[in-house]
């Protein structure tokens, strides 16, 4: 949970070594998932007969199954530890900068990073243009994305995959008019205004204060900035959301930064971090 000074206990990242393994049985999986039943079926066959030429003799499931992996793997030439090191570390640095991912240093949703730890579980409604959750996914969140739209979430998967971000990003497709999240402590909160924007005013209402809800003590809320549509107006600001939020104190970018680069040069949205219950002082009886 969040600490009085908004900040979680930390985490230690996922090792270099893990996150290999992963993207290596990612790829094999996302392979396996491509063929036909009988191609899949023929490589088995061929790694019984690499296994029978290598004098194997305790066939097991186990020993079957890492023979056909091997096979794939020689088939896709994925690469070493040490060749994916050295990309990865180098994809990782550019993917933790938010400009990488078209988004300004003054958003919110950068501050937001800055407090990450490993392995933060970050809320994101709205797929958008996918910059948002695969930003905070780099910075080593675990980021669940809640939208309506199954092509957004489909283009957001894919896009996960090639950067190499799919095991940390997971994504439902649910109508958000009846959204609320699940059992999971969120850190934080992340609304894409461009998911809202379709929805009622009282639909819109209830949806923020579920999320609100949902938000322990000193958790946090951030509002992205919309999405401009055509004559360069945002379908719905990030101001119109600014009134649910009287409750919380709410955090907006310094004055001018709405004019430096970025995906969104205005309406540059805002942060809102939800108070402490205040608790009421038990009445002490004084005697003389």
């Amino acid at each position: 949970m969040l600490t009085a000074e908004g900040r979680r206990e930390r985490r230690p990242p996922r090792s270099l070594r893990a996150e290999y393994e992963h993207f290596i049985d990612q790829r094999i999986e996302e392979y396996k998932d491509s063929l036909p039943r009988e191609e899949v079926l023929g490589i088995g066959d061929e790694a019984v007969q690499e296994l029978a030429r290598a004098e194997q003799f305790q066939l097991t499931e186990v020993v079957l199954r890492e023979q056909v992996d091997a096979i794939i793997r020689r088939r896709l030439k994925l690469p070493s530890f040490r060749r994916w090191r050295d990309r990865h570390v180098a994809l990782r640095a550019a993917q933790a900068q938010p400009g990488h991912w078209g988004l300004a240093p003054h958003e919110p949703v950068a501050a937001l990073a800055e407090l990450l730890e490993p392995q933060d579980p970050i809320l994101v409604i709205g797929a958008a243009d996918g910059a948002c959750a695969l930003f905070l996914a780099a910075r080593g969140a675990n980021v669940t994305v809640v939208d309506p739209d199954i092509a957004a979430v489909y283009g957001l998967e894919n896009r996960a995959i090639v950067e190499a971000l799919g095991g940390q990003i997971a994504c439902e497709v649910v109508p958000l008019a009846v959204y609320a999240p699940g059992s999971t402590a969120f850190a934080a909160c992340v609304l894409e205004t461009s998911a809202l924007a379709d929805l009622a005013a009282a639909v819109r209402s209830a949806l923020v204060q579920r999320l609100k809800e949902a938000t322990p003590p000193h958790g946090r809320h951030v509002v992205m900035p919309g999405a401009l549509a055509r004559g360069g107006t945002p379908s719905l600001t990030s101001d119109a959301l600014r009134s649910h939020y009287a409750d919380w104190e709410v955090l907006r970018p310094p004055l001018g930064s709405g004019s430096a680069g970025g995906r969104r040069p205005r309406n540059v949205g805002f942060t809102a971090i939800r108070r402490a219950e205040r608790q009421t002082a038990t009445p002490v009886a004084v005697s003389e």
